[in-house]
């Protein structure tokens, strides 16, 4: 009975030992994990295109024209974005251009198509980048932003 009783004392203690043991195991390495600083954030790059000022019809309807000048940037995790797109820079600007050509100054000084506007010259700048450069993946520029919008009539 002795040797029953010692072995259920032993198997209880080596049962409890090991459950102890996997417990400081286990919430010692999610300690560990749990105080790892965040990895820090990628930079973000950006390209700018400058000053277009484009001849626009002061409305639609109307024969009197208006001077639009606006200055674009775009957002990039890719800094090779951003040389490509100095190099490819003509073509984006050329794009831009004919797109600002068929708005009027009415329509393009109104804010609530400033997010059409941009997203449209966010698209032809990646689709120049991605046709030009061959981009892998495609679209490096992931956001435009209007800087600065003025007309004059």
């Amino acid at each position: 009975m002795k040797k029953i009783i010692l072995i259920a004392v032993v198997a209880i203690v080596l049962l409890g030992g090991g459950i102890g043991g996997a417990f400081f195991y286990l919430s010692a390495h999610h300690e560990i994990e749990a105080h790892k600083p965040p990895p820090p954030p990628k930079p973000i790059y950006f390209a700018q295109l400058a000053d277009l000022v484009v001849t626009v019809p002061a409305d639609t309807g109307d024969s009197t024209s208006a001077y639009v000048q606006i200055t674009l940037q775009f957002s990039s995790l890719d800094p090779d974005a951003v040389t490509d797109f100095g190099n490819l820079q003509p073509i984006v600007k050329s794009q831009i251009i004919s797109l600002l050509m068929t708005k009027t100054a009415k329509s393009l000084m109104d804010p609530s198509t400033h997010d059409d506007l941009t997203k449209t010259c966010l698209g032809i700048a990646n689709q120049v980048l991605n046709k030009s450069a061959d981009y892998t993946p495609p679209n490096p520029f992931t956001a435009a932003y209007i800087t600065n919008l003025v007309e004059q009539n």
